[in-house]
């Protein structure tokens, strides 16, 4: 069963985010370079091995090309005139080949995978692949998929190795719903069958479970088919916070 892995967040400067965060109680850290794509981040990482990533850009023309790949979460930014905030989801996945024959055979367009690294600060270089699909009458755009180099153990233990995870001030920090606002219930019900979800639909709303996070829908025929907010379990003291048009909700 897949599991959230990362939320992205389009931001002006990653580093600013790091100094709001790290103001409120959550570890957050620099993360480094994507030398392909012309962005870089930051990231606030959770125990179970999800986490924020921060994105933004530091050269232009790189960027421009990597929008132009289809169903990516730059294209995704572009074509909502860069406007900052919740961007896409990316689930984690053990069998992203396996993943891309299953897709491309239920009759998704589909991208990859293509394998990526990315320099640290220390210098270490971290790889993964990534895996875009997508249908052209998709309300909402769908999320990619990734699978890292190396196993969740040993992720863990260098992520805690390297301090790019450690324990937050504000308390044990977990994401555990994300609300999303869709136009229509279709799209949501092809997720659940492609990704194998439960799918729960009630009068008041729509839900995907997923091993480790929930997926809250809010269907209304004039939705902006964004993330509207992040629910973060855990904390010490209940806050919510707006950081560049992206909302946080941290509770108990």
């Amino acid at each position: 069963m897949y599991k959230l892995d990362h939320i992205v967040h389009f931001v002006n400067k990653p580093e600013t985010v790091i100094n709001q965060m790290n103001a409120i109680g959550v570890h957050t850290v620099l993360g480094g370079r994507h030398e392909m794509w012309g962005t870089y981040n930051a990231l606030s990482y959770f125990d179970n091995l999800s986490y924020i990533e921060y994105i933004g850009i530091f050269d232009e023309d790189l960027f421009k090309k990597s929008a132009r790949e289809p169903y990516t979460l730059h294209e995704t930014y572009e074509k909502r005139n860069r406007e900052n905030g919740f961007n896409r989801i990316a689930f984690r996945t053990n069998n992203i080949e396996e993943d891309a024959r299953n897709l491309n055979a239920a009759g998704l367009t589909v991208y990859g995978p293509d394998t990526f690294s990315r320099k640290r600060p220390d210098g270490s270089i971290v790889q993964w692949k990534l895996l875009h699909f997508g249908l052209e009458e998709q309300s909402i755009d769908f999320p990619f998929l990734i699978e890292w180099e190396s196993e969740e153990s040993v992720r863990y233990d260098e992520l805690v190795g390297s301090s790019l995870l450690k324990e937050h001030k504000l308390g044990n920090l977990k994401v555990k719903e994300i609300i999303i606002n869709v136009s229509n219930i279709e799209t949501i019900k092809k997720w659940a069958q492609l990704l194998n979800f439960k799918l729960e639909i009630t009068s008041e709303f729509v839900e995907l479970e997923t091993q480790n996070c929930n997926l809250l829908f809010n269907i209304d025929s004039n939705g902006d088919n964004k993330i509207k907010e992040v629910i973060i379990h855990g904390a010490t003291e209940e806050k919510v916070i707006e950081i560049e048009n992206a909302i946080y909700k941290f509770i108990r």
